[in-house]
């Protein structure tokens, strides 16, 4: 009897990302594309595969309570076929407990032998019937444990946001990180204007609503794909989150200035920064890998977008001259702790030590950056984590030079504003991944 195809493949990718570190998004959208599946298959495949890398440490603490060996001890595609029933059997209200088990056996079947197909059916009928049943540490007397398993989180994570935020404060960011990140398009007010795109898209039969009247943004809430549109294709919007629109505006680009994007793929932010000029400023989208560049190519000519001209060059290593741009955006790689809503897969990746280390490499870059800034020009820094090292660590680092100073960005960004010229968005806010983002001064 043939397995399920959307569970069977929610395996293959499972195994890619947990095992083999790679990312989550690119491996659905790499098998979405080779497969034939119906709309509804491929939602379940997406959701089945994020739910279970979300959940991961919550599944294997139930699963350890059933199974008489070691996880470790089980062949991997027989862990992740035990760990898709369990995220089924808590989080899927449209699944049965006879359809999980049932199909997590002829899985196993596939995947391994009769024996461990035994075992998979024997654990996954003692599953608990809801999480509530699920036997976690006590909150009262252990609340890093009791968050680390129920959020699956590793334990420094929880260390950390309850540092910065507080027991309840953490508690209420880990179950907003727990949750899938909204869809949010970027109008490109070049070609049209939010209410416009809206209205078109309501008629399409797909949902929007405007998650923050200050940015030309639009957030689906269901009815369709709009990457499947004819308006997608025709350039009048890009996905782009809320909070990765901030960077750009913090720079105001203006007609006729030279604007440096340092690590520009995909290009959001370049094509942002040159509609928001209305296509009369310059903007260079450095990219170091060469094969990224071709994203960005493809992303201005969707967009009509002919102000953005991609480089290929290290942003420790420009191509250019001291002194060259009236304003550069730093949008340094870093550990991207407030986009775990968007990359689970990153919780399983990042280390306690790893903020420290990128920290070294995004003040080496706003270093840089201030070398190529004309005296009296912009520098936007701006990253899509929490930590204090990448934060506030690096502005009092890049202050302390001497070369600049921090600016206030427009009123616009008050809500954030954590500090003079810093800015901190929190995914606690639905709407919004946590970004930081500084705008500083170069001295003359």
């Amino acid at each position: 009897m043939p397995v399920d195809i959307v569970r069977d493949s929610a395996v293959d990718i499972l195994l890619r990302v947990l095992n083999e570190g790679r990312h989550i998004d690119v491996m659905i959208d790499r098998r979405l594309k080779r497969g034939k599946y119906s709309p509804q298959g491929a939602r379940f495949l997406t959701n089945l595969v994020y739910g279970v890398v979300r959940n991961k440490l919550l599944c294997d603490h139930v699963l350890s309570g059933l199974c008489e060996q070691p996880l470790d001890q089980l062949p991997d595609p027989v862990l992740m076929i035990l760990r898709m029933g369990v995220f089924q059997q808590f989080f899927c209200d449209n699944v049965t407990r006879p359809a999980m088990v049932h199909t997590a056996v002829d899985l196993a079947k596939r995947r391994s032998h009769a024996g461990l197909a035994r075992v998979v059916n024997a654990v996954l009928r003692r599953v608990p019937d809801a999480l509530e049943n699920v036997v976690l540490p006590d909150r009262s007397k252990d609340i890093t444990e009791y968050l680390r398993l129920r959020y699956s989180m590793p334990r420094w994570m929880v260390r950390l946001w309850i540092q910065l935020y507080g027991e309840a404060g953490a508690e209420h960011f880990c179950a907003a990180c727990a949750e899938p990140a909204p869809m949010t398009l970027r109008v490109n007010t070049r070609l049209t204007d939010r209410a416009a795109l809206a209205a078109t898209l309501e008629k399409a039969g797909i949902s929007v609503s405007v998650p923050w009247d200050g940015l030309e943004a639009l957030q689906v809430n269901g009815g369709g794909n709009p990457l499947k549109t004819r308006w997608f294709k025709e350039g009048h919007f890009v996905v782009q989150d809320l909070a990765s629109m901030l960077p750009a505006r913090l720079a105001a680009p203006e007609p006729g200035e030279r604007i440096l994007d340092m690590c520009a793929a995909p290009g959001g932010k370049a094509t942002h920064m040159a509609a928001l000029s209305g296509g009369q400023a310059c903007v260079i989208a450095q990219e170091r890998f060469f094969g990224r560049i071709a994203k960005i190519r493809e992303n201005c000519a969707r967009l009509a977008l002919d102000g953005v001209h991609p480089v290929c060059g290290d942003a420790l290593q420009p191509p250019f001259q001291n002194g060259t741009f009236d304003k550069i955006l730093v949008d340094a790689p870093c550990s991207g702790l407030g986009t775990l809503r968007r990359h689970p897969e990153i919780k399983w990746r990042a280390g306690a030590g790893s903020a420290a280390q990128l920290a070294v490499v995004q003040c080496a870059m706003l270093r840089k950056a201030l070398q190529l800034c004309k005296n009296g020009g912009l520098i936007i820094y701006s990253v899509c984590t929490l930590t204090p090292e990448e934060t506030v660590g690096v502005v009092s680092d890049i202050t302390g030079d001497g070369a600049c100073d921090p600016e206030d960005g427009p009123e616009l960004f008050d809500t954030w504003k954590t500090a003079k010229g810093q800015y901190q968005t929190n995914p606690s806010n639905a709407a919004w991944d946590g970004f930081f983002l500084t705008r500083f001064r170069k001295r003359s």
